[in-house]
């Protein structure tokens, strides 16, 4: 029997506001690079993918400044490959500082609400858990979410990342639930599903861009309206 579901946040209930095409191509056009809405699409496919590697291994929040320099030069790279395959490291990373210069704002995608509401109405109990260094509280209060979603955990709190288990572990603590009672929904494969899987959690990816149509592992949808009468089948 389903209790919880818990739900990554970027990319699964929010995203950014401008989107991540516009402060990529404002930033890019600076150094004379001209991308397209699939450039950034597929680059950042790759890149959140990468992103997703190292917080397995050396979490990005445990690095210092030098490391992130590095880390986000890489980053940047793979955003931009499918623009230009040969851009060097040293412009990769004189754009992400461009884009750290421009102001953005996380929000929800316009399925998110309505959907929660269904939920809730059902008797699940509503969890956000995010690779996020914030907390839990200030998250859901800046996107308008405390009251929609029972409680969010982070990374900054459990001091681990998704995909390892104590992230996971405890939200399911605090949601008074066992693993197979849950079921987690995020946007990415190592982080989100491998994750889940891990730790004994049943998933759903959401794949909003249509870039894991090969996906065979498991349910996929590609908006959370979908969500509801998913679950009513698992």
């Amino acid at each position: 029997m389903i209790k919880a579901i818990t739900f990554d946040l970027y990319g699964t209930l929010a995203g950014f506001t401008p989107s991540r095409y516009e402060i990529q191509s404002q930033a890019a056009a600076k150094f004379g690079l001209h991308l397209t809405e699939d450039h950034v699409l597929r680059g950042y496919f790759k890149a959140d993918e990468f992103m997703s590697k190292q917080n397995a291994t050396n979490p990005i929040r445990s690095m210092d400044h030098n490391e992130k320099l590095n880390f986000f030069a890489e980053y940047e790279k793979l955003i931009l490959s499918e623009a230009d395959p040969d851009i060097r490291l040293e412009k990769c990373l004189d754009v992400w500082r461009e884009t750290q210069k421009m102001p953005y704002m996380l929000t929800v995608f316009d399925d998110v609400r309505h959907t929660l509401k269904i939920l809730k109405a059902q008797g699940f109990l509503l969890v956000v858990i995010t690779n996020m260094n914030t907390t839990g509280p200030e998250i859901l209060d800046k996107l308008e979410l405390t009251g929609h979603i029972d409680f969010a955990i982070t990374s900054l709190e459990a001091k681990a990342e998704k995909p390892d288990k104590r992230i996971f572990e405890m939200a399911f603590n605090k949601a008074k639930c066992e693993p197979d009672e849950n079921i987690h929904v995020g946007d990415q494969i190592l982080s989100d599903i491998n994750g889940a899987k891990r730790v004994g959690s049943k998933y759903v990816l959401i794949d909003r861009y249509s870039l894991h149509e090969t996906f065979d592992d498991g349910p996929r949808i590609t908006s959370l309206f979908q969500l509801p009468e998913l679950i009513n089948k698992i």
